[in-house]
């Protein structure tokens, strides 16, 4: 009895996780700070093991106001103020924190990067995030979830929710189970 219900818990997490790392690009950010002083830090990885040389070039995020205070090394958050997709098949979405790669060498597939951080002074933090992302290679990436007309050079949009610290989660969730058992409410 004690497994399935701690199984209960922790099953949904594993899926969830599991879909991020299925999709051609996952995103998730972590949230510090206070209200009025978040800070939001970006992951990306590039899960487009099929088309083997197709690099994560371009990134960006939808906030309140650009503020990029971070990047990986080589992503410059100066060439772009802003990006629209929607003259490429993608949304009209206009992007206020965009981060470039022109050497288009950092983020390959089966990679991941994290450290695209933006400070939002919100009172609250936000809890979904819309992104975009190029990547380009000679190999043609011929999966879904992509927009333009260009396989060498295709296009990704999503919305991310924050992660949850899954340790500290984990944690929580075994000590809310050990103490419902020792109040007797849990067999």
């Amino acid at each position: 009895m004690r497994f399935s219900k701690i199984a209960l818990i922790c099953i949904p997490l594993f899926f969830a996780q599991a879909a991020l790392r299925a999709a051609p690009i996952g995103v998730t950010y972590t949230v510090s700070g206070s209200s009025g002083n978040w800070t939001l830090d970006f992951t990306v990885a590039n899960n487009l093991v099929g088309a083997a040389d197709q690099a994560l070039y371009l990134f960006g995020v939808n906030l309140s106001a650009p503020n990029v205070v971070g990047s990986p090394a080589s992503y410059d958050p100066t060439v772009y103020q802003t990006w629209t997709n929607s003259g490429l098949g993608g949304s009209s979405i206009l992007y206020n924190n965009v981060w470039l790669d022109a050497t288009a060498s950092n983020l390959l597939p089966g990679s991941s990067l994290t450290g695209f951080e933006v400070n939002i002074t919100d009172a609250i933090a936000p809890q979904s995030v819309q992104w975009f992302a190029f990547t380009v290679g000679s190999t043609s990436y011929t999966g879904g979830g992509s927009f333009g007309t260009d396989p060498t050079n295709p296009g990704f949009e999503g919305v991310t929710t924050p992660e949850p610290p899954s340790f500290a989660f984990g944690l929580l969730a075994l000590a809310s189970v050990l103490r419902l058992r020792r109040a007797g409410r849990l067999r």
